[in-house]
């Protein structure tokens, strides 16, 4: 046979009926329910004023509060929210002191809740929760391909009024620059087109660092990471190697060639894409 859930009422009902039935004292009834005497004394005294319905639990709620929104305020609110749409609590909450001379005024929260009440505002859309990136110890590079550094430099007009966004694609361990592409924007599509005609020539590396931006260290189905399964190291402080990589790309962007440096390699663009020639310092 199953237990009885014994609810409280039945349980004050049942104390009222012993302590009526004068074959206990109070003290042995309210041991056994496990209450103290006052509250014993309690139950059986509403008993007698009002018989059952006086077992029944009273509202808790305070029967007046003093610092209540009148209803007067609440009329002036809900008018210059209807003569004025666009105004939110805080606006009205100002209107109330200077047009209609209210000393004090109830708080933005308050005529928020007043305008909510009476629907005359509609609930917003809540956003979705901000990505944030799990930044850990950034990763050493140990081989080639290991680490590659990417990033796009910022864009500038060309001669012809072209805008131009510079990707680049460095590797750490050599420090050799395996591409500069001139793309029209920094968006998903140019880019993931770019790293895949390097991955094609170069092989898919273990992990990239980037800065935290898209479309590098994003976790959606448009960031590089997740389509190419390539780790991401997110790299938040300037590092000598960020400062180094900057200063080669303006070295090939603006031509500005060390005269102490030994012939290298300097990209050039042509109808085939990015080339490399063997050039000489300029002399002095």
């Amino acid at each position: 046979m199953p237990w009885k859930n014994v609810s409280p009422m039945e349980q004050k009902q049942r104390l009222v009926c012993l302590a009526g039935s004068g074959h206990f004292t109070m003290t042995e009834l309210c041991r056994d329910f496990g209450i103290s005497r006052k509250t014993g004394h309690k139950w059986v005294a509403r008993h007698a004023a009002g018989g059952m319905k006086g077992l029944e639990e009273y509202s808790r709620a305070p029967k007046s509060v003093t610092c209540r929104t009148t209803d007067e305020l609440e009329r002036l609110i809900c008018t210059e929210k209807r003569l004025r749409s666009t105004w939110g609590p805080k606006k009205i909450r100002q209107v109330l002191m200077t047009k209609y001379g209210v000393e004090s005024p109830p708080a933005v929260s308050t005529v928020g809740e007043v305008l909510k009440r009476h629907g005359l505002v509609a609930e917003r859309r809540r956003r979705g929760a901000v990505f944030k990136v799990e930044r850990g110890a950034l990763t050493a590079a140990e081989r080639p391909n290991h680490v590659l550094g990417v990033d796009f430099k910022g864009w500038f007009l060309t001669g012809d009024g072209r805008r131009c966004d510079p990707l680049t694609v460095t590797d750490l361990f050599s420090r050799f620059i395996l591409k500069i592409d001139a793309l029209e924007e920094a968006r998903t599509s140019f880019a993931k087109a770019s790293f895949r005609s390097l991955f094609r020539l170069q092989g898919i590396p273990e992990i990239i660092r980037v800065d935290n931006g898209a479309p590098f260290a994003s976790q959606g189905p448009g960031g590089l990471s997740s389509e190419a399964f390539i780790g991401v190291d997110v790299a938040l402080e300037r590092s000598e190697t960020s400062d180094l990589i900057m200063v080669r790309y303006a070295n090939v962007k603006l031509g500005q060639l060390d005269t102490s440096a030994k012939p290298r390699l300097l990209p050039t663009f042509s109808d085939k894409g990015w080339e490399t020639k063997p050039i000489k310092p300029p002399t002095i």
